[in-house]
């Protein structure tokens, strides 16, 4: 998100000119919820609406319940690590953790 995609603009600017709300993907293990937590801050502080947090990696209860509740926000699926990712694995991916399309409906395509 703060990673300087030339020497004048971060991709939170982009992120921002596109207004899009964003999909955060946050891995499942040890120290995702500061790093979550500060995501999400630091998204809101600059104005970026957020559609949910997905989690990769081994499934944690204690986590997820703690990014939703200080962070405010639904995870809204968690998703194994992968060794390859294409086209088709994307796919399957967004049809298990959002079946009724609502992400399309924000504007993810």
């Amino acid at each position: 998100m703060l990673v300087p995609i030339n020497e004048s603009t971060l991709m939170v600017d982009l992120m921002r000119q596109l207004e899009l709300p964003a999909l955060v993907v946050a891995r499942s293990t040890l120290g995702t919820i500061n790093h979550t937590l500060l995501t999400l801050e630091a998204l809101r502080a600059r104005g970026v609406s957020i559609a949910g947090v997905v989690m990769n990696g081994p499934p944690n209860d204690d986590n997820r319940e703690a990014i939703e509740v200080y962070g405010a926000v639904q995870v809204i699926g968690q998703v194994p690590a992968f060794d390859r990712i294409d086209a088709e694995t994307v796919g399957r991916i967004a049809q298990a953790i959002d079946p009724g399309g609502r992400l399309l409906d924000l504007g993810f395509r």
